[in-house]
């Protein structure tokens, strides 16, 4: 069974927040799904990996890459595991819709988003009728996460 785990930012940017938990993913090994809901978004994250600081960067590719199988981190807008992910991370509020192909899927949500907070937390509401293992964390106004299970 996969665990299933959302984020609600609140403090600072989903897409930085989410570089953390990529640069996490990569230490334990693991490859790595990013779905968004448009490819105007992912050609965004994808100049963000590339560029989020001036002595690193994260390696990653898209659907356009003839390869997708050698990438480490893989950004998509199908809910696809090309590289065999063992985490997807959806920041655009995209329901994932086979979370058993992941042992982790990862929401993250900026709370000044009302319609994907609104729409996430209903999903959480029925999947906790599911077998699933979830987690639910909200950022304080301090930026301290804290679990709302």
């Amino acid at each position: 069974m996969p665990e299933i785990f959302f984020y609600k930012v609140r403090n600072s940017s989903s897409e930085l927040f989410l570089i953390s938990l990529i640069e996490k993913s990569i230490s334990k090994n693991w490859n790595a799904v990013i779905l968004m809901d448009n490819i105007e978004r992912m050609e965004e994250l994808n100049d963000l990996l590339w560029t989020y600081d001036s002595t690193s960067f994260i390696p990653h590719g898209g659907q356009s890459d003839m390869t997708p199988e050698r990438q480490k981190v893989y950004l998509t807008c199908a809910e696809e595991n090309p590289n065999k992910s063992e985490i997807i991370f959806s920041i655009d509020g995209v329901i994932i819709n086979k979370p058993e192909n992941w042992k982790r899927c990862v929401y993250i949500f900026n709370k000044q988003n009302l319609k994907v907070t609104e729409d996430l937390e209903s999903y959480n509401r029925e999947i906790q009728k599911l077998d699933y293992k979830q987690k639910y964390f909200e950022q304080d106004k301090n930026g301290k996460w804290i679990n709302k299970d």
